[in-house]
């Protein structure tokens, strides 16, 4: 199909969490519909302003339009202030300014255990092959508050695990399970067992480590990602894109999200013995 094409903006993507690592954010044009290369935005000036603190965002010299911090952990519950100022550019006369304004989410403590178990629930998962299903279970002590909600993300042997059936759990509500001591016998007793992941155990060995880290974000954030869920994808004849989602501002039309995620992690050891009878 040959479709009109929207004139470029600029996209802003990137976090800080309450880990003590270097946080990222990558500046560029927004592209065409068909396009799969996108053009970076260097020579940015970036910091983030929060509870008297100063962070700076620094491009990196083998990498255009990426930017990190040094070291740093946010803080949970602290209301975080982004500038971003783009003197030259290829687009617009005037220096770009966006700006956005986020507050870290608040989360549990810590998680104190991972179970990983076959599937418990008799109706079945879709896509899911029940006898080769492994639950992944965490068990932590939850807030009171029923507006958190945790995208997740499963990492095995220290590495990002994407399989489709895990993608089914990567966005969960803690309403109806706010206040109990996540999966423990209380909770078990009200509700069903929750598991925060589905692993086939054709991908999994004995001794395999397992780790959970649960991400509470906000209400907008959420929406924003299941705006990306809902985008088909670059090919017309599958759908129209939906409306994104953004917190960016600025003098020009920007878009894409600054997102403050507070984190809790957890790890688990998978055993072959859990599908013995």
């Amino acid at each position: 199909m040959d479709l009109p094409q929207g004139r470029k903006v600029p996209v802003v993507e990137g976090s800080i969490t309450n880990e003590y690592k270097r946080h990222e954010i990558i500046m560029s044009y927004s592209s065409e519909v068909y396009s799969e290369e996108r053009e970076m935005i260097p020579g940015a000036e970036i910091y983030l302003v929060g509870g008297g603190d100063t962070i700076y965002y620094y491009e990196q010299p083998d990498k255009p339009g990426h930017y990190l911090t040094d070291s740093v952990a946010g803080r949970k519950r602290r209301r975080y202030h982004l500038e971003i100022k783009v003197e030259e550019n290829t687009l617009f006369d005037w220096p770009l300014k966006m700006n956005a304004e986020v507050r870290m989410s608040n989360n549990a403590t810590r998680i104190d255990s991972v179970g990983l178990h076959p599937l418990l629930n008799d109706e079945g998962i879709p896509f899911v092959d029940e006898k080769a299903a492994v639950c992944v279970c965490p068990y932590f002590q939850t807030l009171s508050d029923t507006s958190i909600v945790y995208n997740v993300e499963l990492y095995l042997n220290g590495k990002l695990f994407k399989n489709r059936p895990s993608k089914l759990f990567n966005l969960f509500s803690m309403r109806g399970y706010a206040g109990y001591y996540f999966n423990g016998e209380e909770m078990l007793s009200n509700n069903t067992e929750v598991p925060v992941g589905i692993m086939n155990k054709s991908y999994l060995h004995e001794g395999d480590v397992v780790k959970v880290k649960l991400y509470s974000i906000s209400k907008d954030y959420r929406y924003f990602l299941l705006a990306q869920k809902l985008a088909i994808g670059v090919n017309p004849v599958m759908g129209a894109f939906p409306a994104m989602y953004s917190n960016i501002f600025s003098n020009c039309d920007a878009m894409g999200w600054f997102n403050a995620t507070a984190v809790i992690e957890g790890e688990g050891v998978y055993h072959e013995s859990i599908f013995e009878k």
